[in-house]
């Protein structure tokens, strides 16, 4: 398999850190993308993406090369994040509206957008770890169903059960809410 890494992937084996600092640079947002994806709360995302790091330095050694190292890596993020969602309690995530409001809004719309992003927060919740996973490679990431069941290694149709329900839930609940707006 040729893997854009692999010069990378070889001296972090060796023990370069410097290599491994820069796979790390590489693909920081994306393991934290990953992360905030399915756990849904900046602090846990941000200490799952260390844990990753972390265990990854340790088990670089383990990586076969049988797939790209960024499927790997995604592999051992989306694993880490439901591992750690499946052992937390529910906890209402902290907003920060600076970061939603980029343009000035009439107050009216501020609450409605407030209002679709709050049930969109409490749908993703009610999602199992497993949905969340595929939904946010998918409609977060754009990755592939193909991708999807590579890093997840799941059946394909396993990725598309688990995104249409994810899908339906978003639906079913924003639907709702739009129906009544249109009132």
């Amino acid at each position: 398999m040729n893997d854009p890494d692999q010069d990378l992937i070889a001296q972090a084996k060796i023990g370069n850190k410097p290599a491994f600092g820069k796979l790390v640079s590489k693909y920081y947002e994306l393991v934290y993308a990953v992360a905030f994806g399915i756990l849904r709360n900046r602090e846990e995302a941000l200490d799952a993406t260390q844990n990753v790091f972390l265990k990854v330095f340790h088990e670089i050694q383990r990586f076969q090369g049988d797939s790209k190292f960024k499927t790997w890596l995604y592999r051992v993020a989306a694993n880490a994040a439901i591992d750690e969602c499946r052992k937390k309690r529910p906890v209402e995530p902290i907003e920060d509206e600076a970061t939603f409001e980029t343009h000035e809004v009439s107050p009216r719309e501020a609450a409605s957008r407030k209002e679709i992003r709050e049930l969109i927060e409490k749908t993703m919740d009610t999602l199992s770890p497993e949905q969340r996973a595929v939904f946010v490679m998918r409609e977060g990431n754009y990755l592939s169903y193909d991708e999807i069941a590579e890093t997840l290694q799941i059946d394909i149709g396993t990725v598309m059960s688990r995104l249409f329900y994810a899908r339906k839930k978003m639906a079913h609940a924003l639907g709702w809410k739009l129906k009544d707006e249109l009132k």
